[in-house]
């Protein structure tokens, strides 16, 4: 039987999901997308940080929850909240706070998933900071519980969320017998399996400095991609951009990098590193990355200058545009 590809799109997490999947039968396909997106959505469900219009809509969402009860009490989340802000402290811990789920009060400072934002002053970031501290957060897996031990503390899980649920419709995908398909959530891509033909997925990275240009193709095969860059979120002021990629530990923009991409089996943990690695900066997020098995980098700073981890040689092909140099 030959095989069929079908395609869906679905605007989740604030962003447009485009799910890919190449299989025998166009009712699997079918089944397969559906379920897929259902995936995404429940995720979205739990992760969600601000109230709907429907009330039944925000009380289905962990955080929320956690944040309406910060300093009050523990509050019973779902296996798949634990596990989040599990492997987000896995990472903290590592990186001395580099990724902490614990930054909403600074996004809020800068209106980031507002409406508005704009620049807070010092003391605005000052006062939002001694509320972010990921050991505070603290978790019970055997009671199913969080607790934010301090009032006025919130969780952002938006540096994860859509990595653990690329991976969440993976595992659906996988369990429906999908062997090819490809998963694009806005910067956030899983490459299941390979081409019907054999060969591998072959995925662009984005100029960040010209909308729809393309610097590198990337070849992949059961493994995610994720980029993070200083344009995906931002707002201008006074001429400066100010971006959504916020370092924990001065509640300001990180500013050594432009754009990070990560490659990793787990889409959660390249969407966790590509924002920490954004934050340690080239030379501190290259030393660390390298330390970790199975897991690719991709640099690029504001003197477009792009440097990658040697695991990614045979994987990336530089297309020349732009006026990129790569590091010898």
């Amino acid at each position: 039987m030959p095989l069929q590809e079908l395609t869906g799109e679905e605007f989740i997490m604030d962003t447009l999901v485009q799910i890919t999947v190449i299989c025998e039968d166009q009712e699997k396909g079918k089944k397969a997308l559906e379920k897929a997106f259902a995936a995404y959505q429940r995720i979205n469900n739990l992760t969600d940080r601000f109230p709907k219009g429907e009330p039944a809509a925000s009380s289905s969402s962990d955080v929320i929850r956690l944040n309406e009860n910060a300093g009050t009490k523990p509050v019973k989340v779902s296996a798949d909240t634990i596990k989040i802000i599990q492997r987000s402290h896995y990472y903290a811990g590592l990186t001395g706070g580099s990724f902490d789920v614990s930054i909403g009060p600074v996004m809020d400072r800068w209106g980031f998933g507002k409406s508005k934002q704009c620049v807070p002053t010092d003391e605005e970031i000052s006062r939002a900071l001694s509320l972010v501290d990921y050991s505070k957060v603290e978790v019970d897996p055997g009671k199913a519980t969080v607790f934010l031990s301090k009032p006025g503390m919130s969780l952002d899980l938006g540096g994860v969320a859509k990595g653990y649920a690329t991976d969440e419709a993976v595992k659906v995908l996988r369990e429906l017998g999908i062997k090819h398909a490809m998963i694009n959530a806005g910067g956030n891509v899983y490459a299941l399996g390979s081409k019907s033909d054999g060969s591998p997925w072959r995925v662009g990275i984005q100029d960040p400095r010209s909308n729809g240009g393309i610097i590198a193709i990337l070849s992949l095969k059961d493994s995610a991609a994720v980029t993070s860059g200083d344009y995906q979120r931002c707002f201008e002021q006074g001429g400066v951009r100010y971006h959504h990629i916020i370092s924990p530990s001065t509640g300001k923009q990180a500013r050594d990098l432009i754009q990070t991409t990560v490659v990793a089996e787990s889409a959660t943990d390249a969407d966790i590193l590509s924002t920490t690695l954004f934050v340690l900066g080239p030379q501190l997020g290259m030393s660390f990355v390298q330390g970790l098995p199975g897991t690719g980098a991709i640099f690029i700073g504001p003197d477009k200058l792009v440097s990658s981890t040697a695991n990614l040689t045979n994987q990336l092909t530089f297309t020349g545009d732009g006026g990129y140099q790569t590091a010898r």
